[in-house]
């Protein structure tokens, strides 16, 4: 039985003593917003152990179940400047009071700090002044953690940094790691060459590992976390019947013969629009075939043990009746709710399209549009797939936050 906690209260102009027990107090907390539950930690140091333990944690996230989680959906290039797409932050989970993008650090060309990744509630930053240093934190929790040199620095340019993933158990991260690739090996590869820090260990090592297949051409920018795994795109990849593939590995894998997988796209035409993302725990692809039907394809990733991975089709929709027509093209999925798809179009910018209640949402209404970056990136990805670029398949990064957020992982010895 957990001890009982003491309150006052006023009833007559007179003080008394109210004795509640912790549970009780517990249970109630738990269901308040996260950004009102991290108030109370500062109370005493009773609150704060209460509500930094495993119990507490497992009501919160019992609590708030049904409650969807903050996102944004971003759009630009890691490494160079990304904004802010779309988005939901009034959840009752988090109780934030702004769009989870704003809460990021100034970045991009002219700022101090460009995003390179994020996972999990974790962004990754690379410093573009006085040095280059890497920087991983939470943006809403307001932590940063800066990550030691790394050991190639002023002695190869070949090595670029691509993603950060995550270990995730109990809801809480517990592990990051920060991948860089060494691409010295250029085209037409059959192993590939990491440098992983770990926020386990504080350190930085090197690891070569062979693939299963040849890759042509990976596109290290593209890099997509999910599962422990990182996911990137070789655009350039021909089979019979498939154009392009997805190169994965799990970073926190023993087997790592096992691990390192070459998974071609499903079945293509070369009329497809094509875009890769993640929705309900899944890596999800979207082919739309706009030439004739207006048809949108999902297709899941079930499994990557075996050669080639194996793809389930869950979904065709007619895009006709939502009004859509050959200017549209994929974008994304909502990271939870699956059945909402968003598509781009170079006039309307963002739409999002419930496949349930069949309502499309325009996104983007402001009459400064034209200016902003989401119009010019829309547009560019508009222009590449008229101009006959039908083989690239397009990423658009999500910054979700998990269903609990603990404080970041860091070596005993930062």
């Amino acid at each position: 039985m957990m001890e009982n906690r003491e309150v006052n209260g006023m009833k007559s102009g007179c003080k008394r003593r109210i004795e509640l027990p912790e549970e009780i107090l517990a249970e109630i907390v738990a269901r308040l917003p996260f950004r009102s539950v991290t108030r109370f930690k500062a109370v005493c140091k009773g609150w704060r152990s209460l509500i930094e333990s495993t119990y507490f944690r497992r009501l919160f996230v019992f609590a708030h179940r049904n409650s969807s989680s903050s996102w944004s959906l971003m759009c630009g290039t890691f490494g160079w400047s990304v904004q802010e797409m779309a988005g939901f932050y009034g959840c009752k989970r988090y109780g934030l009071p702004r769009r989870l993008g704003s809460y990021i650090p100034p970045h991009g060309l002219v700022d101090k700090y460009k995003i390179i990744a994020c996972a999990d509630g974790l962004v990754l930053l690379r410093t573009v002044t006085k040095g280059e240093t890497f920087i991983v934190g939470s943006p809403v929790l307001r932590q940063w953690v800066q990550l030691p040199p790394h050991p190639w620095k002023g002695i190869s340019s070949s090595v670029q940094v691509t993603g950060l993933v995550t270990r995730v158990e109990d809801s809480v991260v517990l592990e990051y790691k920060v991948v860089c690739m060494d691409n010295e090996l250029g085209f037409e590869v059959e192993s590939l060459i990491f440098e992983i820090y770990s926020s386990l260990t504080g350190t930085w090592t090197r690891k070569e590992v062979r693939c299963p297949r040849l890759i042509v051409s990976l596109s290290y920018q593209r890099c997509l976390s999910l599962n422990k795994m990182l996911h990137w795109l070789d655009n350039h990849y021909r089979s019979r019947s498939n154009v392009g593939a997805i190169v994965a590995y799990d970073f926190y894998a023993t087997d790592d013969e096992q691990q390192c997988r070459v998974i071609p796209f499903p079945d293509q035409k070369a009329c497809f629009r094509r875009a890769y993302t993640t929705s309900g725990g899944f890596l999800i692809y979207m082919d739309y075939f706009n030439k004739i039907h207006l048809l949108l394809r999902l297709w899941r990733l079930e499994e990557y043990t075996s050669d080639s991975g194996r793809w389930q089709l869950t979904q065709e929709i007619n895009l006709t009746s939502f009004g859509c027509d050959h200017r549209y093209f994929p974008v994304a999925m909502h990271p939870s709710e699956t059945h909402i798809i968003y598509m781009g179009n170079p006039d309307k910018a963002l739409v999002s399209i419930d496949l349930k209640t069949h309502k499309l949402t325009l996104h983007t209404k402001s009459s400064a549009y034209r200016d902003t970056m989401v119009y010019h990136y829309l547009r560019t990805v508009y222009l590449s797939v008229n101009a006959g670029f039908d083989h690239d398949v397009f990423y658009t990064p999500q910054f979700t936050l998990p269903t609990w957020m603990g404080s970041v992982p860091r070596a005993p010895s930062i």
